[in-house]
């Protein structure tokens, strides 16, 4: 519906009512000026007013009217003009189209006329080039000629005339309606030597293309020839391409592409100068790759400071000379690179490796002032892949080596643990075998290797040292028990086992040392980092500190327990509280100088072990001795008896005290308690006796009821049965659910 109310014609204008309308807003508009009375007064001028508004509005209607009027006059003089010329063109085809069915016959009656024409235009082709048909042999030669006298630029115009006339009868030919593959044979054939020619003066080319950093220094000229040529040939290429997109003709041998060779050349013999200066091989000399790297280094510095300064005025400014040059340079030292890779890297040479690619962004190479060149959008010289391929490589044959070498060190170490003289000695008389020493030096030597690579490498290096050391620390204590068994088979053998097991007992320290201080060095500034896996890392070299100081800890309770089997095979514990013991003081005496006699040796201890046997010494002559008196071996039958066996558990408390206490400085005494025992046997009033077992119970808590019970009975004038009531009244029924604190009454059978 809309379609139709579009193409329906406009309906007529009602002038009847647009008078109407006009009317209307006639008085509406004389209502709105003559509001007041003295508007009166002005009828005039608005009447003139209106009247020349209508006046100007007549005029612009009469002036529209007659221009569309001379518009649709001239639009049909122009629509009577064309009908007419369509008359006349259909009339002139209808003419054409008779005299094309007339004209049909003469195709075949002017087909010798188009034969002669053909002819005519092959020979008038080679009219025009035939002062070059004729003297081509002779320009070749010349052309030759002056290729080996080295005047390329006359040889390259002779060279282009050549290939012009060549390519010029050969488009004519390719422009003919029949081409002849005879004709196209023999003018390939008769300028055969052009293309020799052209490869000839290329050769040339990339001779001088290839010496471009020594000739720029002697003879820059030979380079301006050479670019002048390769841009003349780029150029002639451009047309030919162009020419090809139009017609479908391409000349032989092109596009030759000789800029594309010319950077190729440039590639090839740097990458010949890299490969070039390798004068050895790991049969010569194991440094041969450090002298290798050391003198591309050299070599590059010397080459880009000549590109940087020399060849961009001779090269044009499209080449970009500069940045292609260190592109082709970084591009030539990354496939070196990969090359040697794939052919195997051995030890130290991948460290070597390493240390050069750190090495090239930095002042040493690339940022060198006189350079400075930014390589990070030519890509890394190694991937990241290839780095850490080698980098694990090089773990995996440290790992190899540290292997061997802790392997080695220990068993050469255990055979010294068998000479008959004492070990070393530090400036402090501490002993100590050359086992940490060696193990350091290896240590200190990979990092320092680890340091020419990279603070990563370090790190990686800290823990596979902590990791193979922890494997380490198995092997030492095992070392260390065999050590032991074998002298407890025979301990008249080894003749100074006590001295070296001392020494082995310092080594632990040595290592737990040399672990704090490789932490602070190298990982100084992670200490105080949050980092999870940080916490790990050093969790690991504490793990590892541990291990070392219970290995330790083994080898002080080896050195304590060969004073324990000196006592116990002179049956001294055995003799305490019993009536030989009663009339003499031969146990403690022999205690305590066996004791004294050992101390000569002890001194060679350091100080962390050193206290840490006297105290377990100590504490263990101190439970031989209440196992004595606790286990009912000796029964006084008077106070007199009971008393003086209390003085005497006095004295030889004071007597034992003394001795521990000259080789400790702690001032706290454990055989105080032997004291408190003595007045429980020392009380002659029984009544007294829940105050005297409170007081005991309450500084050792962890005693047994058992063992107070067996106390009491030492007394010999209480039963059984007494002694458990006096001991229930004072502390009560004992609850074995009740958790009791540990203390030296803790392991003393009852």
């Amino acid at each position: 519906m809309a379609a139709e109310s579009t193409l329906s014609p406009p309906a007529p204008l009602d002038l009847g009512r647009m008078e109407m309308e006009a009317k209307e807003t006639a008085k509406k508009h004389i209502a709105n000026i003559l509001q007041r009375p003295e508007q009166l007064e002005r009828v005039d001028q608005y009447k003139r007013r209106i009247s020349r508004k209508k006046a100007s509005v007549d005029t612009m209607l009469k002036t529209a009217v007659q221009s569309q009027l001379d518009g649709v006059r001239t639009g049909l003089n122009q629509l009577q003009s064309a009908l007419q010329d369509v008359y006349e063109i259909k009339q002139r085809l209808d003419e054409v189209d008779e005299a094309y069915k007339s004209i049909s016959p003469l195709h075949t009656k002017l087909m010798d006329l188009k034969k002669e024409n053909t002819r005519y235009c092959q020979l008038a082709s080679a009219m025009e080039n035939l002062k070059h048909i004729f003297t081509a042999p002779e320009i070749v030669r010349k052309t030759e000629e002056l290729i080996n006298e080295g005047k390329l630029l006359q040889a390259h115009k002779h060279l282009t005339d050549l290939e012009q006339s060549r390519d010029d009868l050969m488009f004519e030919l390719y422009k003919q309606p029949q081409q002849s593959p005879t004709d196209n044979n023999t003018l390939e054939k008769y300028f055969r030597d052009v293309i020799k020619l052209s490869d000839q003066l290329g050769k040339q080319l990339w001779v001088i293309i290839q010496r471009t950093l020594m000739s720029v220094r002697r003879e820059p000229t030979l380079i301006v020839t050479a670019l002048r040529i390769i841009e003349r040939e780029e150029r002639t290429d451009v047309f030919y391409l162009e020419r090809k997109a139009k017609t479908g003709f391409i000349a032989p041998g092109r596009p030759k592409k000789w800029r594309e060779k010319c950077f190729s050349i440039l590639e090839e013999s740097i990458s010949s100068r890299i490969e070039g200066n390798q004068f050895e091989d790991r049969s010569n000399n194991k440094m041969w790759l450090v002298r290798h790297l050391e003198v591309t280094r050299q070599l590059m510095l010397e080459d880009l400071k000549v590109v940087k300064q020399m060849l961009p005025p001779i090269f044009p400014p499209e080449y970009n000379i500069v940045k292609r040059y260190v592109q082709m340079y970084h591009k030539a030292l990354s496939n070196h690179f990969q090359e040697m890779i794939q052919q195997g890297l051995e030890g130290n040479e991948i460290v070597t490796l390493l240390q050069w690619v750190g090495i090239y962004n930095s002042p040493e190479l690339m940022r060198h002032p006189a350079l400075d060149f930014d390589t990070k959008e030519f890509g890394p010289l190694l991937e990241h892949t290839a780095i850490d391929e080698l980098q694990n490589q090089y773990l995996k044959t440290m790992k190899l080596n540290i292997m061997e070498w802790t392997k080695n060190s220990l068993t050469q170490d255990q055979k010294d643990w068998y000479r008959e003289e004492n070990p070393d000695a530090d400036g402090d008389g501490y002993y100590s075998t050359s086992l940490p020493v060696i193990i350091f030096q290896m240590m200190e030597q990979n990092l320092q290797v680890a340091q020419m690579i990279g603070e990563d490498m370090v790190k990686k290096v800290i823990e596979l040292f902590t990791d193979e050391l922890s494997h380490y620390a198995k092997e030492y204590r095992g070392a260390i028990q065999s050590y032991r068994d074998r002298h407890l088979q025979d301990r008249s053998e080894p003749k100074f086992y006590l001295h070296y097991m001392i020494a082995n007992t310092n080594n632990c320290i040595a290592f737990g040392d040399y672990m704090t201080h490789l932490r602070k060095r190298y990982l100084k500034d992670e200490m105080e980092s949050k980092d999870e896996y940080i916490y790990i890392r050093k969790d690991r070299f504490q793990t590892l500190t541990d291990e070392f100081n219970k290995i330790g800890s083994f080898g002080a309770s080896c050195i304590l327990e060969e004073v324990f089997i000196d006592l116990k095979n002179i049956k001294c514990f055995e003799e305490l509280m019993t009536k030989q013991w009663q009339q003499s003081s031969h146990p403690v005496e022999v205690i305590c100088a066996t004791w004294n006699d050992y101390s000569v040796d002890f001194v060679h201890l350091k100080p962390v072990f050193h206290t840490a046997v006297v105290e377990e010494g100590q504490r263990r002559v101190l439970k031989e001795y209440l196992k004595a008196l606790l286990t009912k071996k000796l029964s006084f039958k008077t106070y007199e008896e009971r008393k003086a066996a209390a003085e005497k558990i006095c004295k030889e408390s004071e007597q034992m005290g003394a001795l521990f206490h000259k080789y400790t400085n702690k001032t706290e005494d454990m055989f105080d308690v032997l004291p408190m025992l003595a007045e429980v046997l020392r009380l002659r009033d029984s009544s007294m006796m829940s105050l005297e077992l409170t007081g005991l119970v309450t500084k050792y808590p962890d005693m047994k009821p058992e063992q107070l019970v067996n106390l009491l009975m030492c007394r010999g004038d209480l039963s059984r049965a007494d002694a458990r009531q006096i001991v229930s009244d004072t502390i009560g029924e004992d609850d074995p659910q009740k958790p009791r604190p540990l203390g030296i009454f803790t392991d003393i059978p009852c």
